[in-house]
């Protein structure tokens, strides 16, 4: 990416990440939204590479999204997006938080309950529970979802095992053993995964009551200014879509509202700079980054690309 002269706007930044990692989602669409130039660097945690020495150094929690910014290490997603918007907010690089106080406090109460739905645990249950979903897209179609879901299985095992090899990271690697469990319970349950649906529903059901009440059809969620809120919705509308939820949640007609906002948002720039193409998902997969895929995997995405394809040319 093109780098700007100076650091403070931006040149220098660099971005741990994975591209299906829907954290770093997050963050990707905040930089490119503030217009700031950034370098990455992908950490492929289907095949562990967050829990590795060299990583771990950078981010002892072992997670991506980390943002290194000269000397300093910034972890999470939210710490993340704060930092950038503390630190680089100005006439180039737009404010995502704005500074009228019942705006603010608008936006804050929004981005706060739309981040409080633990994503990952609402990916990890749909491949557990099928029934709820409709008509998957790339890359959870059923072979990566049948992997992923077989490496989710071994994840306590083998985080226990890397304990035990690096005693320095023991603490950090064993906690995330403990929190592996916790959400293991939550997606293979389905009474647990059907209360975190709810949980989905009641936000989007705010959701669609703030966006119906916008008298300015130019609005997003809050006002005509992207805010971190819409960066946090933008993110999460996007994976239920791709996960197959999108229909239960809001493209069946139950909320119109929101369903003409992810249609307008997947237009905005940032949106096709954020999300992986079909090209990407095609080499990632093909490749081996992603996963080891047989023959008889590789034929059954050739075909689901070509149903994707299909729907998004319609």
């Amino acid at each position: 990416m093109s780098q700007k002269s100076n650091n403070e706007n931006g040149n220098g930044l660099l971005l741990y990440l994975h591209n299906y990692s829907f954290y770093a989602q997050k963050v990707i669409l905040a930089l490119h939204e503030k217009r700031l130039p950034f370098r990455s660097q992908t950490i492929d945690i289907t095949k562990g590479e967050q829990y590795q020495p060299s990583f771990l150094e950078v981010n002892p929690r072992g997670e991506v999204p980390a943002l290194r910014d000269g000397m300093k290490v910034i972890p999470d997603s939210s710490r993340i997006i704060d930092y950038l918007e503390d630190n680089f907010s100005n006439g180039e690089h737009p404010r995502l938080i704005p500074l009228d106080q019942a705006l603010k406090q608008k936006v804050n109460h929004l981005r706060e309950i739309i981040d409080r739905i633990p994503a990952n645990t609402v990916t990890m249950g749909t491949f557990y529970h099928t029934e709820f979903i409709s008509k998957p897209k790339l890359p959870f179609i059923a072979p990566v979802r049948a992997f992923m879901r077989a490496g989710f299985e071994k994840t306590h095992e083998r985080l226990t095992k890397l304990a035990e090899t690096m005693p320095q990271y023991r603490d950090t690697l064993l906690n995330k053993a403990e929190e592996h469990l916790k959400t293991y319970k939550t997606v293979t349950d389905k009474e647990a995964f059907t209360r975190l649906l709810d949980t989905v529903d009641s936000t989007l059901e705010e959701v669609e009551t703030q966006l119906k009440n916008n008298q300015d059809p130019e609005s997003w969620l809050v006002s005509r200014d992207f805010t971190v809120a819409d960066i946090g919705l933008t993110t999460l509308l996007y994976r239920l879509d791709v996960v197959g939820l999108s229909r239960r949640f809001f493209l069946s007609g139950s909320r119109p509202c929101i369903k003409s906002y992810f249609e307008r948002v997947s237009t905005r720039p940032s949106y096709q700079a954020t999300f992986p193409t079909l090209f990407y998902h095609f080499k990632a997969l093909l490749g081996f980054k992603v996963l080891g895929a047989t023959t008889a995997a590789l034929v059954a995405i050739a075909g689901g690309a070509i149903y994707y394809w299909k729907s998004r040319s319609r």
